[in-house]
């Protein structure tokens, strides 16, 4: 059962993560490139992964954002498929879930 206390901790939780994500979407690190083509490619290879991880970070940051909203309106952790409550376990592992454990497949 989801309780109001539940609510606010995950509020408070979903609101520290967005800090995080906002910061290191913000603030991405980047190597200089290096002196022999070896360096170059392993540090390009080292970009491309940092690329995509910002865009899953932004991913996240959009879905944690969405679970706000949802809190402020009174209808976190509603399954968006058949409007019934998505499991606290579920919850607390995914802040952000859109769906019970049931329709996430």
């Amino acid at each position: 059962m989801i309780n109001k206390e539940f609510i606010a901790q995950q509020k408070k939780g979903i609101e520290k993560q967005i800090k995080v994500l906002e910061g290191e979407a913000k603030n991405p690190k980047y190597e200089e490139v290096g002196s022999t083509n070896e360096d170059s490619a392993l540090e390009f290879e080292d970009f491309e992964n940092k690329v995509a991880l910002g865009r899953e970070a932004k991913a996240e940051l959009a879905d944690l954002k969405r679970a706000l909203k949802k809190i402020d309106e009174g209808n976190y952790g509603i399954c968006e498929k058949c409007s019934e409550q998505i499991e606290r376990s579920r919850l607390k592992a995914f802040p952000a879930s859109r769906f019970c454990s049931t329709h996430a497949k």
